[in-house]
């Protein structure tokens, strides 16, 4: 197939700045290629020339483009000969996708409108005391915080201290956040959250073999590389196949309640819909 040249291409982009928006195909659209009886106008290019594009790209779009459309024509065209009559009418196929998007986008705007998005803690922790065997850990967790700070700092020993003293925080909290943010290269005070041992691993430099044992052996912890001190305190920690606790499982278990209010409020709208054309006369079964 012959390529595009320059000077079509910037006639092209001129054409099409000045006449596409018309749409359709008008009398003086330019014919890009064709294959069999189906025709690719330039109009049909329409978002795909930019106001600021460079010459050389402007070539390379348009080839591809057209290179594209070919190869998708040709290919439908030989499909549209060989196949039977009955596996090439898709209507019923695309009515039930229709008719499913548009109770799909229908339960989407009824969600948004009445769903009640407010879990409470109650809610929370009742589903997680009468649902306990779901929460088997798959995998060790952690509560812990660190701080990593360069060999060359002069207040190494300070954030050593500070680890040390973990189990104080939070009566000299903000001291320890302003300490980090000035002298820290890396650091994390959230040790009232969960998170898996291997999360913990992608920030500080633990290799171990056996995390159990790890866990059960180690609480405070120093490592020392090229650059940088490590100093880690491991303020709890659960061992998979235990049960979780539930502030690692709240957020999974505000969606589990939120999934079954949307269960709920489809199959009450789907009831309430049926009964309201009973009522009404609109159903008719032979």
């Amino acid at each position: 197939m012959q390529k595009i040249n320059l000077i079509w291409v910037l006639g092209l982009s001129l054409f099409f700045w000045s006449s596409c928006s018309n749409g359709g195909h008008s009398s003086g659209d330019i014919i890009l290629a064709k294959v069999g009886d189906k025709y690719l106008y330039i109009s049909e290019f329409s978002g795909n020339i930019l106001p600021n594009i460079g010459k050389t790209d402007s070539i390379q779009l348009i080839n591809s483009f057209v290179d594209n459309w070919v190869r998708q024509e040709i290919l439908l065209q030989h499909a549209i000969k060989n196949l039977p009559d009955s596996l090439k009418d898709f209507r019923k196929q695309l009515k039930t996708y229709e008719n499913n998007l548009i109770i799909y986008e229908f339960k989407k705007r009824l969600v948004d409108i009445r769903l009640n998005v407010e879990v409470t803690d109650k809610e929370i922790m009742d589903y997680y005391k009468t649902h306990t065997a779901d929460f088997e850990l798959k995998e060790n967790i952690v509560r812990f915080a660190f701080i990593k700070i360069p060999v060359q700092s002069n207040r190494v020993a300070l954030a050593r201290k500070h680890m040390k003293d973990y189990s104080d925080f939070d009566s000299h909290k903000a001291a320890v956040d302003e300490f980090c943010k000035k002298n820290a290269t890396d650091f994390f005070l959230n040790s009232d959250a969960w998170t898996s041992f291997n999360e913990m691993a992608k920030r500080v430099p633990i290799v171990t073999f056996n995390q159990e044992l790890y866990l059960h052996n180690n609480n405070f912890i120093e490592i020392k590389d090229f650059n940088h001190w490590y100093f880690i305190n491991i303020i709890d920690f659960k061992i998979k196949e235990q049960i979780s606790p539930i502030d690692f499982e709240r957020e999974k278990i505000k969606n589990i309640i939120l999934n079954k209010r949307k269960i709920e409020l489809f199959k009450k709208l789907e009831e309430d819909i049926y009964n309201a054309a009973l009522e009404n006369d609109k159903i008719e079964i032979y």
